[in-house]
């Protein structure tokens, strides 16, 4: 008799670990892929790239456990509001879109999300108001490595120190998406 009951706590412990295991195994397959939200750059001269195309190029880098929800950069407080919906997001802000980088980080961080997932990819500086702004995101506590910069102060170089340098790539400024979706993926 007490080895039978011995038996019955020894099964139920096995059935018991296989559905948790089971259970667990399904959980992991069935989570939602990272959000990442994506403030794109310019799309309104003869060479730009539409923000659809931005967006590729930047899923290309990310992989396909990540979602992007892509905005014009004229589009900041569209992104923002949905930043206060999320309670986890990755933004990217490139080019004319890092415009936005202080609204952004503020409202990231009033959102008790991580400023470590914000990236700021070759903004435009000349001293004026992306500049201010990437400076003031970057003193409220983004990362200067999480400043993707390029080769002159037209795709950020200098607009903060110890950034991170795009690497080579081509076509260049657009193949920095690309790039920092590498970067945010490993």
């Amino acid at each position: 008799m007490r080895l039978n009951t011995l038996h019955k706590v020894l099964v139920g412990v096995a059935v018991f670990s296989l559905l948790g295991f089971i259970l667990l195994k399904n959980r992991k397959k069935s989570s939602s892929p990272l959000k990442v939200l994506f403030l794109g750059g310019l799309d309104t001269r003869k060479n730009d790239k539409d923000i659809s195309v931005q967006s590729k190029l930047l899923q290309e880098g990310l992989g396909d456990k990540y979602s992007i929800k892509a905005y014009r950069y004229t589009n900041g407080k569209e992104l923002i509001s949905d930043i206060t919906k999320n309670s986890k997001v990755i933004v990217v802000m490139f080019s004319a879109g890092c415009s936005q980088s202080f609204a952004v980080a503020k409202a990231m961080k009033n959102n008790n999300q991580k400023l470590s997932n914000v990236y700021i990819v070759e903004p435009y500086h000349s001293g004026g108001t992306t500049t201010k702004s990437v400076q003031k995101a970057v003193e409220l506590g983004v990362p200067q490595k999480n400043v993707l910069v390029g080769t002159n102060s037209n795709t950020g170089l200098g607009v903060v120190s110890n950034t991170t340098q795009t690497p080579k790539c081509s076509p260049k400024h657009w193949c920095s998406l690309t790039k920092v979706g590498e970067i945010i993926s490993k």
